[in-house]
């Protein structure tokens, strides 16, 4: 009986929760990766030209070559993560669309049993935040609404928003204005809050912390998707 009771409670959507200890080192991860960006770039990579794109594949390659499993950050390595990945292919939530791109995935290894493993990672989606791409577009309208209508982590209860930040934009300011214009498209249950476990350097403010509403039901039990937190990460370009 008490076997069939821990079943029960493994195979649950959505999926257990990501530790805080867990995004915490993979934030660090995240800023050592952009540290080296900034001070040791490569060759004909500009840091503050650069688009969406090439940015992210950038800190994804540092993220993995020169910090992953290479005692740059304490705990990011194959204890606890597999090796992480860009733009891997993943269905939504209804299946409807198999090809939804997140900017990077991350496996963690020491993960409970799931209902559904090929949905359970640690979603990051990356944009810039700058004039003519503000925290309102594409941060709000091409990331978090993926959040909110099920394209990504529609299985899991939490994810990493990252932002590539210039002209002085702050997440308390710019995105808390993003989020209060956008009642209609994004149900924001908590508006951005600092995480006080989240560390602050000179070109990476602390993390803050949002609460949406989801808008589909799972198909496999009909039931309707709880809210997600995103954490927002935003790393200064300048």
């Amino acid at each position: 009986m008490a076997h069939g009771f821990y079943q029960e409670e493994e195979l649950e959507l959505p999926h257990p929760a990501i530790s805080l200890s867990v995004f915490l080192v993979v934030e660090a991860a995240l800023r050592a990766a952009w540290d080296m960006m900034r001070t040791r770039p490569s060759t004909s990579f500009q840091l503050q030209r650069e688009d969406e794109d090439p940015v992210t594949c950038e800190l994804c390659e540092r993220l993995c070559n020169e910090v992953f499993n290479r005692g740059v950050v304490e705990g990011f390595d194959r204890a606890l993560f597999a090796k992480p990945t860009r733009e891997s292919k993943v269905k939504n939530y209804n299946g409807a669309k198999i090809d939804k791109m997140p900017d990077l995935l991350l496996d963690l290894v020491d993960r409970p049993t799931v209902r559904i493993p090929v949905q359970d990672w640690l979603f990051v989606e990356c944009k810039p935040v700058q004039s003519g791409r503000s925290a309102g577009r594409p941060y709000c309208d091409r990331g978090i609404i993926r959040f909110v209508r099920g394209d990504y982590a529609w299985a899991m209860r939490d994810a990493l928003r990252v932002g590539y930040v210039t002209e002085s934009y702050t997440i308390a300011n710019k995105l808390t204005a993003a989020l209060k214009k956008r009642g209609s498209t994004i149900q924001t249950l908590a508006l951005p809050r600092p995480c006080p476990r989240s560390a602050v350097i000179n070109w990476s403010e602390v993390t803050h912390i949002t609460k949406h509403g989801r808008n589909f039901r799972y198909v496999e039990t009909g039931q309707s998707a709880p809210p997600i937190r995103l954490r927002h990460l935003w790393l200064r370009r300048d």
